[in-house]
């Protein structure tokens, strides 16, 4: 079977976010992809993360509930049905925008797909990532199963949460002053 994979038709994996996906364009949400579930997958979550931001404010777009029939996210368009938007880190259920920092340094943005072994999480809509991460947490959490190699920190990060039975990931980046990008 092939590997899960999460992907975007606007955004290329580890390069420059496009401006329109951004706090100083448009602030479009961008078009997010998946391919190859498995086939046990009830629901997925989709996460966007700030990787350098402190913490609570890395959550920038929380989705929930999406069902795997849905292929994807069409660029500014709709949520599939039954998807459940959650709640930022900026306290709106909304997608937040890559913005620049302070000293206009290159930031990376980190988009996690996770397959679930729950049809829904029971969680109404503006659900925080804390209280997400709660439902996917389950007693029989998986420790019969060798936690992942060191080398996926993801992967041992959702280890506990043993009702994510896949996730993929991509990230890209974004910097408001060119001459700091590197």
């Amino acid at each position: 079977m092939a590997e899960m994979k999460i992907f975007s038709t606007g955004i290329d994996p580890s390069d420059w976010i496009p401006r329109r996906f951004t706090q100083p364009g448009d602030g479009r949400t961008p078009p997010i992809f998946w391919q190859h579930l498995p086939p046990d997958t009830k629901s997925l979550v989709l996460l966007m993360e700030h990787r350098e931001a402190e913490a609570g404010r890395k959550v920038r777009w929380l989705l929930y509930d999406m069902p795997p029939a849905a292929e994807g996210i069409h660029e500014g368009g709709p949520l599939p049905e039954g998807t459940k938007p959650g709640r930022n880190d900026f306290g709106t259920i909304a997608y937040r925008p890559p913005e620049a920092n302070a000293n206009h340094q290159l930031q990376h943005y980190d988009f996690i797909l996770m397959a679930t072994d729950l049809p829904t999480l029971g969680l109404a809509e503006g659900a925080n990532w804390e209280s997400v991460k709660g439902r996917l947490r389950t007693e029989d959490h998986r420790d019969e199963l060798a936690p992942p190699p060191a080398g996926d920190p993801r992967g041992r990060e959702f280890h506990p949460l043993g009702h994510i039975i896949d996730h993929a990931e991509f990230s890209g980046h974004f910097a408001l002053d060119t001459d700091k990008r590197v």
